[in-house]
Order: C-alpha cells, then sequence, then structure tokens
C-alpha cells in the first residue's frame, strides 16, 4: 500500500472533477494530481459551440435573467451572492461554491419567501442530447447539493434537451420553444441528492489516497467518454487485461475483479456464464490459433447476387442544417460501391458531395441508381443503412428510393466477423483498418487520413466554408472517395478470404436442370466466377 498523497490540484470539486470520479477514482487523482492536456477534435469543439448556441437559445425565453460574468469561481460566487441579495429573480450561470465544492447553474430561477426569508429555487440545466440520461441527473443533483448548503432550497428542477421530433426549416432561426422539450425530473435529482454528498466524500478518501493508482482497468475507461488517461494506464495494465474481454458486462467484471482476475490468459474459458463469443475468444488466445466457425461461409455463400460491397460517410450533428431534418439526424454525404455481377463484371463507383447544400436527396438517389438492380448490399455496420429510414419523413421527394434501399436484403459484415472468426491479435473489431491488417495483412490504409472519423469531420466543415476555392473543396472531395473506395474494396477481399469461389458448392446437376428449366433458360444458377 502506497502512502497517501496530499493534493496539490485545485482545491474544490467541480462538474468536471465529480464526473471523473464517477467514472473511476484512478481518473480523480490524476485529472487533481497529473493532469494531462486533452487534444480537442473538430467534433468536440462543435459539440461545445452548440452547447453554447443552446444556452443562449433557452436563455430568450426569461427576458428578466441577468447573466453572472465574472471572471474565476470566487468571484462568480461573490457575484452572485449579491444578485441574490438584490432579489433578482432569474440568473444565468448562477455560481456557488460550499463545502470545496463549486457548481455553476445554467438558469436559476429564485423565489423570495419574505414572510420566513426562505429562498426556493427552480434549476434548469441545458443539454444537447434528447433524452433524459443518468449523468445529467447526477450533474443537477450536484449542484442541488451546493444549493441547499448556500441555504437555497430546491422547488423544481427541469432538464432542457432537444426535442428529436423538432423538424427545421431551412434558412430560419431556431424557434426556442420547438428545439428545446423541458422534462421535470426534480423527484430523480432529489433521490440522487443524499447519493451524490455520499460519493463527495469518497471523492475526498480518493484524491489524497495515492493507492488508488492501483485501481485495475476496465470497460469505465471508455464510458461514457474515453479517459485522458488510458496510454499512462496501459503502461502499468497487463499484457492482455480483462477489460478487452468481448461482450464483458459492468457486473461479470465486478465479480471477476473481486476474485482477482485482472488479465484474460487467467480466466477459465470453462466459467458459468461466458457468451459463445468470449468462450471462444479464450479459446483462441490458448491456442493462439485462428477459430472460424463453419457457419461464416454458408452466411457467405447464401447471399443473392450481385454483391455490393458498400462504404459510406455521413455526419450526425445536434443542431439540423437542412430543411426538415431532425436533430441529432443522419446526413449521408458520400458514398463508394465495389459491385460484383454474376457474369463476373466488377464495377468500382464512388459519389460525393460536400459543399454547404444539402446532399440527403442526391446520396440516395445517386446509390439507389447504382444498386437498384438488386442483390445483396454488404457493409461495415448495418446502421448506416437502417438509418436512412429517418429519410422517409426528412426527404420526402425520395421516399420510394429509401424504401428500395431499406428493401434490398444486406449482410453486417463487422457483426458477422465478430461472431464467427476469432484471432489471437484481433480482440475488437471497432476499427475497420486494424481488422483488415490482421485478418488480411493489408496495412494500406494507415496511409488513408479520410478513414478517420474525426479528420473527415473536419475536412467537411472546411468544405462547406463560404468562398472556399473550388480545387480544394474538389480535392476534399477525391479524397473521401479514394478512402471509401479502399474501404469497399477491402470488404470485397474479406469476403474472398472467407468466401472463395473455388470453394462454392456447385449444384447438383439434376437441381441445376429442373431450375433451369423453370426459368425457360439454360444459363448456369448464378454463383460467384472463379475469377472474381
Amino acid at each position: 500500500m502506497k502512502k497517501s498523497a496530499k493534493p496539490n490540484g485545485p482545491k474544490n470539486l467541480d462538474k468536471h472533477l465529480f464526473e471523473a470520479g464517477l467514472q473511476c477514482h484512478k481518473r480523480l487523482w490524476l485529472d487533481i494530481h497529473e493532469p494531462t492536456k486533452e487534444s480537442v477534435s473538430a467534433s468536440r469543439q462543435e459539440m461545445s459551440r452548440v452547447g453554447d448556441e443552446l444556452r443562449e437559445l433557452a436563455r430568450t425565453a426569461f427576458p428578466m435573467g441577468v447573466v453572472v460574468d465574472a471572471e474565476g469561481a470566487e468571484a462568480a460566487a461573490k457575484q452572485t451572492a449579491e444578485l441574490l441579495a438584490k432579489d433578482t429573480p432569474v440568473l444565468f450561470d448562477a455560481a456557488f461554491i460550499a463545502n470545496g465544492v463549486e457548481v455553476q447553474c445554467d438558469i436559476l430561477i429564485v423565489h423570495h419567501n419574505k414572510e420566513t426569508n426562505e429562498k426556493q429555487v427552480d434549476l434548469f440545466e441545458i443539454k444537447s442530447g434528447t433524452k433524459v440520461k443518468y449523468r445529467y441527473i447526477n450533474d443537477l443533483a450536484l449542484q442541488a447539493t451546493v444549493l441547499e448548503q448556500c441555504d437555497l432550497k430546491l422547488k423544481t428542477a427541469y432538464l432542457l434537451h432537444l426535442n428529436p421530433k423538432y423538424s427545421h426549416t431551412e434558412g430560419e432561426d431556431f424557434p426556442p420553444m420547438q428545439l428545446l422539450r423541458s422534462a421535470d425530473v426534480t423527484a430523480k435529482v432529489q433521490k440522487q441528492v443524499p447519493n451524490a454528498m455520499r460519493r463527495i466524500k469518497n471523492f475526498r478518501v480518493a484524491i489524497a489516497n495515492e493507492s488508488v493508482l492501483e485501481l485495475p482497468m476496465g470497460t469505465f475507461c471508455k464510458n461514457p467518454f474515453p479517459c485522458p488517461h488510458v496510454a499512462r494506464c496501459l503502461k502499468d495494465a497487463p499484457k492482455l487485461p480483462l477489460h478487452q474481454l468481448p461482450e464483458l458486462t459492468r457486473q461479470q467484471e465486478i465479480e471477476m475483479h473481486k476474485e482477482g482476475i485482472e488479465e484474460l490468459m487467467s480466466l477459465d474459458g470453462t466459467r458459468e456464464g461466458l457468451t459463445f463469443r468470449q468462450r471462444r475468444t479464450l479459446a483462441c488466445m490458448q491456442s493462439q490459433e485462428r477459430i472460424i466457425e463453419p457457419f461464416l461461409a454458408e452466411e457467405l455463400y447464401g447471399c443473392t447476387m450481385p454483391l455490393h460491397f458498400v462504404a459510406i460517410a455521413a455526419v450526425t450533428e445536434p443542431l439540423p442544417r437542412f430543411h426538415q431534418q431532425r436533430p441529432w439526424q443522419l446526413a449521408p454525404y458520400a458514398w463508394a460501391v465495389k459491385t460484383v455481377y454474376e457474369d463476373g463484371r466488377v464495377e468500382d463507383v464512388s459519389w460525393a458531395q460536400v459543399d454547404r447544400s444539402d446532399p440527403r436527396g442526391p446520396f440516395i438517389k445517386s446509390l439507389t441508381r447504382h444498386i437498384e438492380v438488386g442483390g445483396t448490399i454488404m457493409c461495415w455496420r448495418s446502421e448506416a443503412i437502417r438509418e436512412l429510414r429517418s429519410m422517409l419523413d426528412s426527404v420526402p421527394d425520395e421516399k420510394a428510393s429509401v424504401r428500395m434501399l431499406l428493401g434490398f436484403d444486406h449482410l453486417d459484415m463487422m457483426q458477422l466477423l465478430e461472431a464467427g472468426v476469432f484471432d489471437p491479435k484481433l480482440l475488437t473489431y471497432s476499427d475497420f483498418r486494424g481488422v483488415v491488417s490482421t485478418l488480411l495483412d493489408d496495412s494500406s490504409g494507415d496511409k488513408l487520413k479520410a478513414l478517420d472519423a474525426n479528420y473527415r469531420y473536419e475536412a467537411l466543415q472546411k468544405a462547406r466554408t463560404p468562398r472556399l476555392r473550388s480545387a480544394t473543396r474538389e480535392k476534399i472531395s477525391e479524397e473521401f472517395q479514394t478512402a471509401l473506395t479502399w474501404q469497399a474494396e477491402r470488404l470485397h477481399d474479406i469476403f474472398e478470404k472467407f468466401a472463395p469461389a473455388a470453394d462454392r458448392p456447385e449444384p447438383d446437376d439434376d437441381e441445376q436442370s429442373e431450375a433451369s428449366e423453370e426459368a425457360g433458360e439454360t444459363t448456369p444458377v448464378p454463383r460467384l466466377p472463379d475469377d472474381a
């Protein structure tokens, strides 16, 4: 056991440190004693900008509000106290400090009973999500805890979040009363206040105790957001830490940690409660040999030709940009398809639209035109296909095309490989480039920056900049198409590896003859050509 350490970081806990403590006591200790500078991606910067815009919109519903704009927590808390003494009814960014905890409230409405001299408050928190989340409640509970310690009794607590049913009118301002939805979460917040107080005490102990650095890594390292100290913790972690076990539930993780199981190789593959994928992963790791399930080839053989290997680039942003678009609704802007026809023909086609205009209609129309011949859509993660359903209402002119795409058979190759291919060097299929490198021994994707979602997001924002040179915009478009074409081709290569044409079962001569007679022709039953 290491000695306790005296905190040399910020004296007060705040919202971010409280969230860090909820994720992991080790992260909390490191955030205070050994803070690391996080690189902020373009998408994270955009989320921050959206948060500021939503707060400004919400404030328009409270015309009597006064902004607390003093610099620094202590100065802001002093200004807040002065405004409360003047019976200011509505405060924006009100700040409070009590017992070493500081909070800031988005919107605070104060009710002053002069007869009893009691002050009650309505608390409003603004979030860019579309539903009430547990961590939002924890945030409000922390605020309520500090408010009560400052002699302000919580009357009601509201969460102002994006209305998922709001339909945008392009070119017009966002109407706050339609864009935002108010959820009364008073009961939930009050229930969590005692827990918030208990957690604050526990966090104080953790901050002063260096032994928390011995805590193991876990699934919580990436939930709800990736911890900035993961690289540091990996240096002290086992070669194959337990949290890399696929489909690991929090309950499994807790039980195994209690038993002292911290690495995969010490886990018994016959342990009760393990899933099929977990057992096969452990067997693969112990044998150090790839395991391929028999159903994999059968599933691939069953796909109807032609085969369309599809890669899609899309963006989901909290605030809608285009006509009839909803918050957080998918907006695809590029695609690439490698199609293998029954007669052996192979066709590579790509498309992108990266200017400021709405890409959704042209995207659907162009993609449908290319694959309307039928067959099977082969993709990596089928969410991109399924989420096109949202365009039935938001792009009404292309309803028929959307329905056609949704009606196609499609195969999620990531899901299939997760269930059917176990490789000792591949514990996760979340990184397509890593999958290609391991299964195909192909690292060519490392040279393509546009395979990275954050890079694409930043480049897309640049492409949408007014007065950008057309040559620059065209270069970005070509870069996207090159990356997506690479992905579509590698999907085809993976298919060929695990469903080689030469091994495709030949139909029985009698069955083939009967099938040809029924079809009224003498062409052979469709199959992948040997040289596809």
